[in-house]
Order: structure tokens, then sequence, then C-alpha cells
């Protein structure tokens, strides 16, 4: 009786054990695909912060066969001036290779022309099979390949080629999914780099005229000083036997000192900045000094200045060099301007506000003239008369700041902010914790009153989050092409239905959402964070940010 009850217990016991067998390996391949996901999206953040093409593809070379089943990965970018695509070089790559679009070489390099041709995703499952592939020799190529195009928004910028050399085969559904992902992503990063590298260029050249233009004020203002140190020494040198006097030796000295300073500000001006990574720069030291440097070319021009600075220091985290050109690009249109009216009058001021410091420069213009446009408009950028403020606009808003251009009672003016630094430096204590968040995250900010979005973005990248300001018709394509973690929409009344469909865009692709309105009903927050929602009430304050970033950070 035994025997035969133990033969009626194997079955349900295999069976149990045959589930156990199941949910382990169901449980094996989810924590295997949540470990996927996690350096997938680590990678795809990556990308989007790197520096350089090289860059982007060593990172895609040695990330991607550990989380797919190629074996090497390859970059191609198009090269306009050659009409090619030129591989990117690795470290497994090293040597440069170049595939003309009009006369494609043979091997794999042909399908990456033709996938670039096409502007659509190839997958090539038996190399030696393909007519794409025209080879003599296949000795060296792999056995199975894909060509992705790299896409930003409607442009092809280059190819990816991800290979696997073990096998033949289609990659996956999902895989190709990926790969596509992570070549726009690569595209768009590439595009932030040209746009980087365009602005840079246009700063130095603006640099370089700026500093042209000072050149001819200061050998004006050099001339006196060196003449008069030549009258001393003909003077001291007509008199021989006799000593000099202590008048004439203490002129020559001041003199020779106005002549160094001089040399010694201009210079400091023209070389390049010795880092460019940020450090601790005093805003109100670095337009004091540009006021003494421009004060001879006011004077020349009849200009009266107000100097209104703050006395003690506003530190803020900035390039120097960068911050001091911004502020020399404002004040040089201020005294063209100001130059041609009546009045004849600019204006420095400083304040220090809420963690930010603001400058204002102010100048004068003619009551009856119309209102002048505003420098920062597409128009006045476009039209090149004002292409040197765009470029200063937009390194205010790199450092986390921003310029105003306002037109109000005869006078013109820009206001600059800049978030201060103090805060951030002082001495670590136990309120630290609040103000730094444990992990950065990477945020979206949709709200179109420039006053609340700089508020909220400084509060922002106070606390080391990354944020950046989204038009709301731009929203819903960005979120698609960029990974947020969160996203911070400011509802305002009379939005249309266009905004309705990007607000609904933006949630399905956004891990959470945090709806910025001017009234707060406890009802809708509450239905609003169960669907990794949430509702803050304008203005913000930091404790209802810091607790909802908090839940933000836990649930990612």
């Amino acid at each position: 009786m035994a025997g035969e009850a133990a033969v009626y217990l194997i079955p349900p016991l295999a069976a149990i054990g045959l589930v156990i067998l199941l949910w382990w390996l169901r449980e094996r391949r989810i924590r295997a695909d949540n470990e996927n996901l996690r350096i997938f999206h680590g990678l795809s953040e990556d990308i989007i912060a790197a520096p350089t093409p090289a860059v982007i593809a060593e990172k895609l070379a040695t990330v991607l066969p550990s989380v797919t089943q190629a074996t090497s990965v390859k970059l191609y970018l198009f090269q306009r001036r050659t009409k090619s695509l030129e591989r990117v070089a690795t470290s497994a790559e090293p040597e440069p290779m170049a595939a003309p679009i009009e006369a494609p070489p043979d091997g794999l390099a042909g399908a990456a022309v033709e996938c670039f041709r096409n502007r659509t995703l190839l997958n090539i499952p038996d190399v030696r099979r393909n007519p794409l592939v025209k080879a003599a020799s296949f000795a060296g190529l792999p056995r199975s390949a894909m060509f992705v195009p790299l896409f930003s928004q409607q442009e092809i910028l280059g190819v990816m080629e991800v290979s696997n050399s073990r096998r033949p085969g289609f990659f996956p559904l999902e895989q190709q999914q990926m790969m596509q992902h992570l070549a726009n992503q690569a595209a768009a990063s590439l595009k932030l780099q040209e746009r980087h590298a365009i602005r840079e260029q246009l700063f130095h050249s603006e640099k370089l005229a700026a500093t042209g233009q000072l050149i001819s004020g200061v050998a004006s203002e050099l001339r006196t000083p060196i003449e008069n140190i030549l009258q001393l020494a003909a003077s001291l040198a007509a008199h021989q036997g006799t000593p000099p006097s202590q008048r004439d030796l203490l002129r020559l000295n001041a003199e020779s000192q106005r002549a160094s300073e001089i040399v010694s500000r201009l210079v400091s001006f023209a070389r390049e900045d010795e880092s460019g990574t940020p450090r601790i720069v005093d805003v109100n030291s670095i337009c004091a000094e540009l006021i003494r440097f421009r004060e001879p070319e006011w004077r020349a021009l009849g200009l009266r200045v107000q100097n209104r600075l703050l006395p003690d220091p506003a530190p803020v985290l900035a390039s120097h060099g960068q911050i001091e050109q911004v502020f020399l690009n404002l004040l040089v249109h201020a005294e063209q301007h100001a130059s041609k009216s009546a009045a004849k009058t600019v204006s420095i001021q400083s304040s220090a506000m809420a963690q930010r410091v603001l400058v204002e420069i102010a100048y004068s213009i003619s009551p009856d003239d119309p209102a002048p446009p505003d420098p920062f408009s597409v128009a006045s950028t476009l039209s090149g008369e004002a292409l040197g403020l765009g470029v200063s606009q937009g390194v205010l808003r790199s450092h986390g700041g921003d310029v105003q251009f306002r037109v109000k009672s005869g006078m013109a003016r820009f206001e600059a902010e800049l978030p201060l630094a103090g805060a951030e430096q002082q001495i670590p204590n136990e309120s630290d914790s609040v103000r730094k968040s444990a992990r950065a995250l990477t945020v979206m900010i949709v709200d179109s009153d420039g006053g609340s979005r700089r508020h909220l973005l400084g509060m922002l990248t106070s606390r080391g989050h990354r944020a950046v300001p989204v038009a709301a018709p731009e929203a819903a394509e960005i979120s698609k092409r960029l990974r947020f973690d969160a996203a911070f929409w400011a509802v305002r009344p009379g939005a249309g239905s266009g905004s309705a469909e990007s607000h609904e865009t933006v949630r399905s692709h956004v891990p959470a959402l945090i709806l910025v309105s001017d009234g707060y009903d406890p009802d809708l927050a509450r239905e609003l964070e169960q669907s990794h929602s949430f509702l803050l009430s304008r203005p913000v304050q930091e404790p209802d940010l810091v607790r909802i970033l908090a839940e933000v950070e836990s649930r990612i």
C-alpha cells in the first residue's frame, strides 16, 4: 500500500517541482530584463551627456554587447563636405574609414550606405548570402548585422552598425526598437554637440570682435602715458650730470604704472580662460573691472555713467571669461545706443534677492524715436544686428540664469540674473539633506511665464537636478526623443486643445507628471498621485517641492 501511495505522489510532486522551476526561470528572466533595462536607460543618459562622437561610439561599443546579441557596434557619421559616411574611431576600431555615398565600397560599409540612402533600418540575417554585402572574401566579416539610421527629427545624421560574429539570424523586434531609440538618442546628442560648437565659435568670434574694437580705444588711452614717459625720459637725459628731482621720478613711476595697468587689463580680457571648468567668480567685481576698462571710451563719447553696483561680493559658479564677455557685450550695446541719445546716460546696478543676483544695465534712448526692438528676438538675431547678444543670452541660460530686455520712460534696460553660489558653498550641516537630493533627476519644465519658470528652474538646479525649459508645442516631440524622470507642467487659463494633446503625450512618456496651478485641491492631488502624477500650487514652496521630488525619486 505504501508503494502504491508513493507512485500516486510522484506526478503531483513532479508538477509542483516543474511549477517551481518555471517560476524560478521566470523570476530570473524578469531580473535579467530589469537589469538590462537599467543598463539601457543609463546608456541613453550617457549618450545624451557625451561631449564628442568618439565618446558616443565608445559607449555603444562597450555597453550594447552586454545587453543584446550584438558582439560589435560601429558608428558612421555623414560628412557633407566629402559626401561620405566616416566611421568614428574607437579602441576596438582605431583605423579611420570612409564610404563615399556615390560609390560605396565592398563589405558592410556598402550596406551602411544603402541604409543611409533608404533612410530605413536594414536587418541582414546572413551576411554571406545577402546581395547587399559584396566581398571577395567573407573572412573577418560578422555572420549577421543590422544597420540603424540616426534620425534627428527628419534629418539623418549617420548610421549605426550592430553585428553578431558568432551566428546568423535576425535581431529580435525588441532589440531593433531598442537600437533605433539609441540611434535617435545619439543623433540628438550630436545635434546638441553641433549647437554647442556653433555657440562656442560665435562666442569666440564675438570676443575677437570686441577685442578689436577695444584695442582702438586702448591705443588712444595708452598713447598719453607713453608720451609723458618719453618726455620725462628726454628731459632727464637733457640734464646730464644733474640728479633727477623726486617729483620727476614719482611722475615717471606713476605714468609707467598707468601704462602697465592699461596693458594688463587688455591682456586679461583678450586671453583665453585658463580652465573651461566653472569656478566661483564675483559678478560685481567683473562688472566693476569692465566699467574701469570702458571709462576712457565713455569719456570720449561724452557719456554719463552711474555706477550703482553693490559693494558686497556676488559669487556665482561660472566661467570667468564667458561671464565677462556677456556683460561686456551688454555694456557695449548700451553705450553704442546711449551715445545717439540726447541724455547720453548709462546706468549699472546690481541687487541680490532669493539666492539670485540681478544686474541691470540701463541706457537712455531718444523719446521721439520708436521703441527699440527686442535684441533677443529671432528677427534681431537672424538680421545679425544682435548676434552677440543672442550668444550672451545662451551663455547665461547655460549657467542657470537669463536676461530680459525692457523699455520704459525713455530708458532701455537689460536685466541679467544668475543664481548665487553662496548657499551651495557653505559648510555642510544637518539641512544639507534637504537642499541636495540623493539622485540627480532630469526634469522638463513647461511654463509660458518667464518669472515662475526661472523660479522653479533655480530651485531645481540648486538641488543638483538637470532642468530643461521646453515650450508646450515642442514638449510632446522632445519627450519621445529624450528621457525625463519628471515633467513640471504649469496649467494656465485659456490653453488650447493642442496644449492638452501635448500634455497627454508627455504624460504617457514621462514617469512622473507634476501639474503646477494657482489653486490646490486635496482630492484632486490624491487622485493624481494614484496615477503617478502630482499637484503643486503656485508659487511653488520649498517644502512641497522637496516632498514631491523625494516621492519621484522613490518611484523611479
